[in-house]
């Protein structure tokens, strides 16, 4: 029987310093590589807590012992709070991992209930276009394209 695991999900208080961080970079990198940023940009952000860095973890049992327990890193996200004329809307900026099946709906509420708790009154998403159908499916709509030309 393929059972679904069970993920865990949550912001990382001290994302810099947190264990985890070089493989959630690693994850962002392809999502940072399309956008108009580099790490030198996000880094004393995300030190700082003006953006917010998600974890998305599998904890396995590796035996009978309940302090042999192993956390395996399925997906990061970065989000930031930004003004709007409506009022605060919470932006998931950056997402990568693996397996997203496994754990797209259940971060994107996760993210949703935090940005209620904080008073936004929308999320946002940026990405690339292969996100538009799994979002679709959750529930989100596209508001917007964007398009450049190299000159």
């Amino acid at each position: 029987m393929n059972e679904r695991p069970s993920m865990k999900i949550g912001m990382i208080a001290d994302p810099l310093k947190w264990l985890g961080w070089p493989e959630a970079k690693h994850f962002l990198d392809p999502a940072l590589k399309r956008s108009d940023e580099i790490w030198s940009d996000i880094l004393p952000e995300l030190a700082s807590g003006s953006l917010q860095l998600w974890a998305v973890l599998q904890t396995e049992t590796l035996s009978s012992e309940k302090s042999d327990l192993q956390e395996k890193l399925y997906a990061a996200a970065v989000t930031r709070i930004v003004n709007s004329p409506a009022g605060e809307v919470a932006e998931i900026y950056l997402v990568g991992g693996k397996d997203f099946s496994l754990w797209l709906a259940e971060l994107s509420e996760v993210i949703a209930r935090s940005a209620r708790e904080i008073g936004c009154i929308a999320l946002r998403a940026y990405g690339r276009s292969g996100w538009r159908r799994p979002l679709a499916l959750l529930g989100w709509h596209e508001k917007t394209v964007a398009y450049e030309k190299r000159l």
